[in-house]
């Protein structure tokens, strides 16, 4: 499902379109450009915008908390966001604190922010069931880096994401609270 972007949203990534606007290189420029692409077409769950701001086989590396390896090609990327998307994940807020950018690399750094149940918390390790209600839901942030390699026709090779701590939780979300974040319409 396609939605619109919440300013909220928005301003998390703020500091990616600020610096994309000042710099004066044009391929530092477009590098950063389809980067904030890519980051508003994820957040929107548009699959085809997102996929077009990536090279035909993108590889993708997670490091650190999570334990994923990460997809690879752009059935196993698609995939990934579809499943993304099912549970909301994709809506989240990127809460960038640094851009480092050259001619074939973007890095940025910064808080992810997203809207999890109780249930999937517990189910993937990251509470146990007596620390949450299963069918509320939680506020979760986690520290991030994520390298976006550039190829030489300005599209993204893939993210190389270096997770520094596991989710954590934030606060439990009353009803209405943060609803950009999560499922559309959750609870």
């Amino acid at each position: 499902m396609i939605v619109e972007l919440s300013p909220a949203a928005e301003r998390s990534w703020r500091l990616l379109a600020e610096r994309a606007a000042a710099e004066a290189d044009p391929r530092r420029r477009a590098n950063l450009e389809v980067v904030a692409r890519h980051v508003r077409e994820e957040v929107r769950g548009d699959v085809p915008a997102l996929m077009e701001t990536l090279v035909a086989q993108p590889h993708y590396e997670v490091w650190g908390a999570s334990g994923s390896a990460g997809p690879k090609g752009a059935d196993e990327v698609r995939a990934f966001y579809e499943a993304a998307i099912e549970i909301g994940k994709n809506r989240l807020e990127f809460e960038i604190s640094r851009i480092v950018v050259d001619q074939d690399t973007v890095v940025t750094e910064g808080v992810f922010r997203h809207a999890y149940t109780g249930e999937l918390l517990a189910r993937r390790g990251f509470a146990t069931a007596v620390d949450v209600d299963l069918d509320a839901w939680y506020l979760v942030e986690y520290q991030a880096l994520i390298v976006w390699p550039i190829d030489a026709n300005g599209l993204i090779e893939g993210e190389q994401m270096y997770a520094g701590e596991r989710p954590r939780i934030v606060s439990k979300l009353a009803p209405g609270e943060s609803d950009h974040l999560g499922p559309p319409g959750r609870d």
